[in-house]
């Protein structure tokens, strides 16, 4: 759905909040041996994800200035002032202050250096939270508004879980970062080999969003920045065309499915209570049930060759069993 994409203004004006986040976290770190690593982590990341800005952007127009994030926070509040709240679309300052919320830095970045990395942790949760809440005072929308996406998405974790504890499934794991943004150079570790074979860099970061976003626009899909929306506030969980490419990444982890169900939850919340967008959410709804149909699709695919392919089988089965749990909460919502 286009309404769960961010242009690449908003996807950098998102990015740049969590750099703020983690800034706040790195002025907040007393212990000065532990203090370094964030620095350090930090510049991979900021380098990571203006990379990622510049593959979105043809050569020929890249303007170095336009790729940067914005680290200085009264310059952020001017561009989101000029290109989000004088356009009017509260659903995307919803999507950005959800993924800012739910963001825990300090995870894997796929290379070497993660290692040095791994007990890294938020130095200060109540500074954090005051910074969001800052954050969302930027974007036009009540403080209150974190605690209530944070409260949101834990219960639906826990009700598409079934009460069992819906931190200890991501403990440890390589998808600790799925708890909060999924990583875009994450996705294309993981899907490149798949989806873009022989491509790397920003040649495979374009391939991947695109074949996320249903192809190439010319070829009737919705592009990179329709890949995006994989990565955006549930947005992998909508539409069939994102669900082909998709289910392979639920095939390899159905937690995954769980933890973009659960934001999608909260946002469809936002949209029924605080928007009273009906509409919307009936669109939401019908994507949800083409997403599970594709979803099974690729299921009945991996089946023909059940012995080869059945640990893809379990974590399918048990990605499509959150997505329909997902759909029947949010029709009980309407």
């Amino acid at each position: 759905m286009k309404e769960f994409g961010l242009t690449p203004e908003q996807t950098r004006i998102l990015f740049s909040y969590q750099y703020y986040i983690v800034q706040t976290d790195i002025d907040c770190e007393t212990n000065f041996q532990v203090k370094p690593l964030k620095i350090q982590w930090l510049s991979k990341w900021k380098k990571s994800t203006e990379n990622f800005l510049t593959s979105q952007t043809p050569s020929d127009q890249v303007d170095q200035k336009s790729v940067e994030l914005i680290t200085n926070i009264d310059c952020l509040k001017d561009l989101v002032h000029s290109s989000i709240l004088e356009a009017g679309n509260q659903l995307t300052r919803y999507l950005i202050l959800l993924e800012v919320t739910l963001f825990k830095p300090y995870y894997n970045l796929g290379d070497g250096d993660d290692e040095q990395f791994k007990n890294l942790k938020i130095a200060d949760e109540v500074q954090v939270i005051s910074q969001q809440k800052l954050i969302a005072a930027t974007l036009n929308i009540n403080s209150d508004c974190v605690d209530r996406f944070q409260s949101n998405y834990q219960e639906a974790i826990g009700g598409l879980k079934g009460g069992i504890n819906p931190w200890f499934i991501l403990a440890g794991s390589v998808f600790v970062g799925v708890l909060a943004f999924f990583f875009t150079p994450v996705i294309v570790g993981l899907l490149a080999p798949i989806l873009a074979p022989g491509l790397s860099g920003a040649a495979a970061i374009s391939a991947v969003l695109a074949a996320l976003g249903g192809g190439a626009i010319a070829a009737g899909g919705f592009g990179m920045m329709g890949g995006m929306a994989v990565i955006i506030a549930g947005g992998s969980i909508l539409g069939a065309g994102a669900s082909v490419a998709v289910g392979f990444l639920f095939a390899q982890s159905p937690e995954i499915a769980l933890t973009q169900a659960a934001k999608l939850e909260v946002i469809f919340k936002e949209i029924i209570y605080i928007q009273k967008d009906i509409g919307l959410a009936q669109e939401i709804i019908k994507e949800q049930r083409q997403a599970i149909r594709s979803l099974e699709d690729k299921l009945d695919e991996l089946m023909m060759n059940k012995q080869e392919n059945q640990q893809e089988i379990d974590n399918l089965k048990q990605a499509i069993e959150y997505l329909k749990k997902a759909l029947e909460r949010n029709q009980g919502l309407l």
